[in-house]
């Protein structure tokens, strides 16, 4: 198992570093602290709700707040799709934001491993930008247990991002970031889990803005309530 994690952290890696140009980046601290609250509606349906504070500024000042409410139908235990919405207001200055955007999960757990790919596809819509930007993601992760009661369990993710079009005075078509994380997750009870760990994350700004390499420190809180529609 261990070789087969090594193996995979390098790709992620390779992966997270190839689109990196040589242009002068500016470098920041971030502290992102991410709440997830999933309430099953029966055994397909489930509705969920993120509501996310990102402090960056070396953790000084409230860059971003994240709002997202979706819809998840799990069509089986390996494959899922949601719909969602997100409103994510900028400040420092104000900036209204939002986006429509929709996912693909696919999922294989292993005796001592969950292998997850993920794909999004989000439609934004950014004040003072005309048209509609579009841009995918694609995110590829691993949870492996730590001990026998897997109560601990070591994540590791790496997830791309594409800009489909360009719009003027705003995103460019083409790569537009790379996020790498590593952390531990801690199985709290049956229903909450917390998971803790370092992201690193290069953002291809438009030029003649520096890029950007954010190290982030990301807490993210899992809550499920219990099912709404039983049998």
């Amino acid at each position: 198992m261990c070789k087969y994690l090594t193996l995979l952290t390098v790709i992620i890696l390779l992966i997270s570093f190839s689109d990196c140009s040589c242009k002068a980046v500016e470098n920041d601290l971030g502290l992102w602290a991410p709440v997830f609250i999933t309430l099953p509606i029966n055994e397909k349906v489930s509705s969920q709700l993120e509501i996310a504070p990102r402090i960056q500024d070396n953790v000084t000042k409230l860059n971003q707040l994240f709002i997202r409410p979706s819809l998840t139908y799990n069509l089986n235990k390996f494959l899922s799709f949601t719909q969602g919405y997100s409103w994510n207001p900028g400040f420092d200055p104000f900036s209204n934001r939002s986006r429509i955007w929709e996912q693909v999960q696919l999922s294989n757990n292993f005796s001592k491993l969950r292998f997850e790919n993920r794909f999004r596809l989000e439609e934004r819509f950014i004040e003072n930008i005309s048209g509609v930007p579009v841009r995918g993601r694609y995110r590829i992760g691993a949870w492996v247990p730590i001990d026998k009661e897997k109560k601990w369990t070591f994540v590791t993710w790496d997830e791309i991002f594409i800009n489909f079009n360009s719009r003027p005075q705003g995103p460019q078509g083409g790569f537009d970031r790379n996020w790498l994380f590593a952390g531990i997750n801690k199985k709290i009870s049956e229903n909450v889990n917390l998971e803790g760990g370092y992201m690193f994350q290069y953002v291809n700004n438009r030029s003649p803005r520096q890029d950007l390499l954010n190290h982030v420190i990301l807490v993210n809180l899992y809550v499920t309530l219990p099912q709404l529609m039983k049998k």
